[in-house]
């Protein structure tokens, strides 16, 4: 028999999951420009200089990280009956941040193959290409398919949702759920409008 975690009430898993996510970018940030301080010590001859090929990833993840952060604070606001945009509002919004993310993300993809090519930075090349995939992973994990939160026997399932991801099989996340509920409406909406 699978022991699951033991789950928390409702208002209080959500307001985690909005402070986490917060919290998650700030540290990110914060070691990274620690490492870097530390690393690239060079005392005072631009020791906060930044390498662009790792720092835009930093910044996708955490644009994507404080979109999951609102979105779970409208949902605690949801919960607890306070003033929130309803659902299909989400999902408009949403589904423009979903797009805006892709080209966010596929913006990078150039960049990072010419920088690997003239063997530029190999430091830099692969803390981006981490942050570029915890970016990627995100992505997924908000706007397509839910990937966190499979357990057994209380331990974190890593091979389990890739599995699903990869054979379309996994749950939509609850943000996936809004956007297609926007998009079936507005569908609907032109629908009659013809």
């Amino acid at each position: 028999m699978t022991k699951q975690l033991k789950k928390r009430p409702i208002e209080k898993e959500l307001n985690f999951l909005t402070n986490f996510e917060i919290y998650g970018a700030l540290m990110f940030a914060a070691l990274y420009f620690a490492t870097k301080y530390i690393v690239d010590m060079d005392f005072g001859k631009e020791p906060f200089k930044l390498n662009w090929i790792s720092f835009y990833p930093l910044l996708v993840f955490s644009i994507i990280v404080i979109e999951g952060s609102f979105y779970w604070r409208n949902k605690l606001k949801k919960v607890k009956r306070k003033k929130s945009l309803s659902n299909i509002q989400i999902g408009r919004i949403y589904h423009k941040l979903r797009w805006i993310n892709v080209i966010l993300l596929t913006a990078y993809l150039p960049a990072i193959i010419i920088t690997a090519l003239v063997k530029e930075n190999l430091s830099g090349i692969v803390v981006g290409t981490l942050f570029y995939l915890m970016a990627v992973i995100e992505q997924i994990n908000y706007f397509h398919i839910r990937l966190s939160y499979e357990t057994v026997n209380g331990a974190l399932l890593v091979v389990e949702p890739l599995k699903q991801l990869l054979t379309g099989t996994g749950r939509r996340s609850a943000l996936r759920k809004d956007i297609d509920a926007y998009l079936g409406v507005e569908k609907n909406r032109k629908q009659n409008s013809v």
